[in-house]
């Protein structure tokens, strides 16, 4: 059995498509760490003996993002020790926010931030409810403060 002929371009190729890559690397890297240096607000709440619920938001020059938590009840405010449920954007306008957020397989949430300070302040209040039926639900006032 013969081995396959080869493209003589092939190695040459490689070559430039290696270079190409290696040269995008820093782009790649940068855009992340900027991504990761974005303003960032959390605020989270206690339920007593029942797991309380926190919540972060992002403003990376109006890219909005954010993730719920789950919290556990003897650290109400440890966002490190909740379990994290990325929440999609639905909608913006203005000061108000609609996200989706996905608990677990079964449950998923539609939830709406009303922040009551515009700009995007180090420390600011937003009204937190559940939508159900295109209507606002168990509406909380949350402070949430700038953590970067």
């Amino acid at each position: 059995m013969t081995a396959p002929a080869r493209w003589p371009g092939a190695a040459f190729l490689a070559v430039a498509v290696a270079a190409v890559l290696l040269a995008a690397a820093p782009a790649c890297h940068n855009a992340g760490a900027r991504a990761s240096d974005a303003p960032r607000w959390r605020a989270s709440d206690e339920r007593g003996d029942k797991p309380g619920f926190g919540y972060e938001l992002g403003n990376d020059n109006g890219r909005i993002s954010g993730a719920a938590f789950i919290l556990d009840p003897d650290h109400p405010h440890d966002f490190g020790r909740g379990r994290r449920a990325v929440m999609r954007v639905l909608s913006q306008s203005g000061d108000t926010i609609t996200f989706r957020v996905r608990w677990n397989r079964e449950l998923e949430a539609t939830l709406r931030f009303e922040l009551k300070q515009p700009g995007w302040p180090d420390a600011f209040d937003a009204a937190v409810s559940e939508i159900i039926d295109s209507e606002p639900t168990d509406t909380e006032t949350l402070r949430f403060s700038r953590i970067r």
